[in-house]
């Protein structure tokens, strides 16, 4: 499956761990020696959302907020799934090589070349992805290329001009162009389920500062 490292909690005795979901965007899984639940999170204002038979007398508001917390901008990675939580928060886990819960195009993408190079680059001694570093240099190589200038002064959409930001990025870092637009897509989706905020919210700004300015 597609998700990040497990975190060991304080609120409860368990482990979590955040993961991507087949209808897109992202959820959280909490796991005790006896139960486990899973919440969907709301991108809009980042609250978590119970699914299914989530017990919320048992995985409070105050559990929840501190899985966020601890998984707040950890990248995502191909792991297997968590099969089984030990008291001491030693956990089991099914072989990655196995699952077949994701898609083919989700599996390719951050199996890349091109998201782990971005995963290495902006990952900070913490393990968190900087979302701040990781704009700082596509605004760089935004304000530097000559293509995105033709694209400011032809009108063309802010998110056009950011997959094309983030794709030659992508190349130039990782010293590879194999990606096609489809999994361009799922690459940006995949940095803006790392965290309730969006990837880009510094590249869009600064781009739509430089359309208003051609107006």
């Amino acid at each position: 499956m597609i998700r990040t490292e497990t975190v060991q909690l304080k609120s409860i005795k368990g482990i979590a761990f955040k993961q991507k979901l087949k209808a897109g965007g992202s959820g959280i899984t909490i796991m005790t020696p006896d139960d486990s639940a899973m919440f969907t999170i709301n991108k809009r204002d980042g609250s978590c959302v119970p699914f299914g038979q989530a017990d919320t007398k048992c995985f409070t508001d105050v559990v929840t907020g501190e899985v966020l917390d601890l998984t707040r901008s950890l990248p995502f990675k191909r792991l297997g799934k968590v099969t089984k939580v030990y008291e001491d928060y030693h956990c089991d886990e099914s072989s990655a090589e196995l699952e077949v819960d994701d898609t083919k195009v989700e599996i390719d993408v951050v199996s890349s070349v091109e998201y782990n190079s971005f995963a290495l680059k902006y990952t900070d001694k913490n393990g968190r992805f900087s979302y701040q570093l990781m704009n700082k240099d596509l605004i760089q190589f935004a304000s530097r290329s000559q293509v995105v200038s033709r694209m400011l002064s032809d009108k063309a959409g802010v998110d056009e001009i950011v997959k094309y930001v983030v794709k030659s990025k992508a190349a130039d870092i990782s010293h590879n162009k194999g990606m096609d637009d489809e999994m361009l897509t799922i690459f940006i989706e995949t940095l803006d389920s790392m965290d309730t905020r969006s990837a880009f919210k510094e590249l869009r700004a600064y781009l739509r500062d430089r359309l208003g300015r051609k107006k």
